[in-house]
């Protein structure tokens, strides 16, 4: 089953800057290019750090007079002080930086960036270089994939190629990526493990089981530990 990477939905032409970018430029550079957060660069060009539009605008709040809430103030005492004197990229950016990897699923990209409370990450190699930069609203995009190709996928890998069940058996129904299966298959068990692979197709909503079995075979003993694993196999495969 092929599941959608970050490098599928990446934005790839980055606008960066570096460490010592000047303030002024900074500002102009999110302006210019209406991108809310810029990864900074050091001299052998690794990202070292993220500013965003709510690091400048915090500057100029504090600036105003505005004010974090005594007990936050004091926790971040040094680098709102830091901030509040910027002068380059360096000031202001926010570190350490989360990153994912161009080779990430799209869910496991999103459980970073929310686990991690940020908005988007840069895409680094192994090395450390700059491949990227990937958003909440990119890893949303799996999720408005055409109902049709929902139902292909479904279709072709979970129930021609991974199940084995032939087209007339059973039908299926996507409709605004909700799922409904129909139909009649052999044993209970494969029920669940239909439903189990429809779940983990990019961009399925919701799944719907209605199929039915001709026998009850859950009461049987599970397969060995080596076998169990050939489900999720499958499933991670892409």
């Amino acid at each position: 089953m092929r599941h959608k990477r970050v490098a599928d939905v990446m934005t790839r032409d980055v606008v960066t800057v570096h460490t010592d970018t000047p303030f002024r430029q900074v500002v102009r550079a999110l302006a210019e290019h209406g991108v809310s957060g810029l990864p900074v660069l050091d001299a052998d060009d690794h990202v070292v750090g993220i500013v965003t539009e709510a690091d400048v605008l915090g500057r100029q709040a504090r600036a105003g007079g505005a004010a974090d809430p005594p007990v936050w103030h004091l926790v971040r005492r040094k680098r709102i002080a830091r901030r509040d004197q910027a002068r380059t990229a360096a000031d202001l950016m926010s570190t350490p930086i989360v990153a994912v990897a161009a080779d990430d699923r799209l869910t496991s990209a999103a459980a970073t960036l929310a686990r991690n409370g940020v908005k988007r990450a840069p895409v680094l190699d192994a090395d450390g270089a700059l491949h990227g930069i990937v958003s909440r609203k990119d890893l949303l995009s799996v999720y408005l994939r055409a109902d049709a190709d929902l139902a292909a996928e479904i279709r072709e890998e979970v129930l021609t190629r991974a199940m084995c069940v032939p087209p007339p058996d059973v039908t299926l129904e996507v409709r605004g990526g909700i799922v409904t299966l129909r139909g009649k298959v052999e044993r209970q068990s494969m029920i669940e493990i239909i439903t189990v692979l429809t779940q983990a197709v990019d961009g399925v909503v919701e799944v719907r089981n209605e199929i039915r079995s001709d026998y009850d075979d859950t009461d049987i003993p599970p397969p060995p530990p080596e076998n169990v694993g050939i489900l999720h196999r499958f499933i991670e495969r892409g």
